[in-house]
């Protein structure tokens, strides 16, 4: 399955749009990253290019794209700057996640608008009253990534059916309806994605905005499962960190024949150590990234048939993602540590890439426990229960 689809604008492959305004990022980067969130002038080239829409149908203003186009541009945009290809894998995520699920007159209330972005947390813990019409919504959440600019939140509850099973209950809530929590974004990396804290307090969703779905299993039409839900997440989560990677080796490449390190001969690239580092950490991370990239286009062409991965796929796909991201910081810290003194400012697009991947790599999606469950199956172990 080629991942070159071209966009319904005419303007080339989901990638090529990815790439036209990577110029754009890296100029806005800095600006972004001292207020907190991306630029207007950036958020705005990027909706008009589709680009939090690459999964949505071209039936309603989406690229028509797959999980492999989803990669690319995240990865793209995330080597431009780490937290505009943040960005960019979540609202995608949460957009699908949101237009699966919702009715048509739902969806033609969220993304009947224009181009249009949501965010979320995925975690249950929404409190929520069953009420003429719809339900009556609350709850306090934190890591609200894309909030400044997003137009919609979805948030969640869960409850038990007859069987025992989790049945989750989905909310698209307007923006107005939120209240954000400013300055409770202070962190390591990632800081232009504003991930604050919000609250929602009693407010009325009605029923055409809410979905209900479950912790396993895919349908060729209607509501992602939970885990099918955190699995398209890690697609782009991984794009990111490879983006990111990525950034960083070229930027040390660009640097080590020009830096020469105090008390030691010749420049940096004159270095055994620093050879033998970058040609490890470049096979590592294309090797890695071929591997997954390959995975996810196998992973597409089992969805378009209207089936579940399966868990091999998936296991293999949990392992993959986590060897990439681990390659990925491997080699930002490789860089960091083998650049001049200049890399200790903030300025430093080297620091700016290990900042980015040590606070991205907290992230769920990238637990060492994911590495527990793969060795479970290796071991020929029954499987570890879902969290979600």
């Amino acid at each position: 399955m080629s991942s070159n689809k071209s966009s319904p604008h005419g303007n080339g492959s989901i990638r090529e749009r990815a790439e036209a305004l990577c110029e754009l990022v890296r100029e806005e980067a800095v600006a972004s990253e001292r207020q907190g969130r991306l630029t207007d002038n950036l958020v705005g080239a990027l909706l008009q290019a589709g680009l939090f829409s690459i999964l949505l149908p071209e039936s309603i203003g989406g690229l028509g794209g797959t999980r492999r186009d989803l990669f690319d541009a995240a990865e793209v945009l995330g080597r431009a700057d780490g937290s505009t290809g943040w960005c960019i894998s979540l609202c995608n995520a949460v957009n699908f996640v949101a237009w699966r699920g919702l009715g048509a007159e739902g969806r033609a209330e969220v993304f009947g608008r224009g181009p249009v972005a949501c965010w979320t947390r995925l975690i249950p813990d929404a409190v929520s009253t069953a009420t003429p019409g719809g339900y009556r919504v609350s709850g306090n959440w934190t890591y609200g990534t894309a909030s400044s600019f997003a137009r919609w939140v979805v948030v969640t509850s869960v409850s038990k059916d007859a069987d025992g099973r989790n049945v989750y209950r989905a909310y698209a809530v307007p923006k107005e309806d939120v209240e954000i929590t400013e300055g409770t974004w202070d962190t390591l990396g990632l800081r232009a994605t504003s991930s604050v804290d919000y609250i929602i307090a009693d407010k009325f969703v009605p029923a055409h905005r809410t979905y209900e779905f479950f912790s396993e299993g895919l349908a060729a039409t209607g509501p992602l499962s939970a885990m099918e839900s955190v699995w398209l997440n890690q697609v782009g989560l991984t794009a990111f960190a490879s983006g990111v990677g990525q950034r960083a080796l070229s930027e040390f490449i660009a640097s080590a024949p020009k830096t020469k390190r105090i008390a030691a001969p010749g420049f940096q690239s004159e270095d055994h150590i620093v050879q033998s580092g970058v040609g490890e950490l470049e096979g590592r991370l294309s090797a890695a990234r071929s591997h997954y990239r390959e995975l996810v286009t196998r992973q597409d062409e089992i969805v378009a048939q209207g089936k579940p991965a399966g868990p091999a796929l998936r296991s293999e796909l949990s392992l993959a993602a986590q060897t990439l991201a681990r390659a990925a910081k491997d080699t930002a810290l490789f860089a960091y540590e083998h650049s001049g003194a200049s890399v200790v400012y903030a300025s430093s697009p080297i620091q700016r890439c290990v900042r980015d991947l040590l606070t991205g790599l907290k992230h769920a999606g990238f637990s060492p426990s994911i590495l527990a469950r793969v060795g479970r199956n290796r071991l020929g172990l029954p499987p570890a229960p879902p969290t979600l």
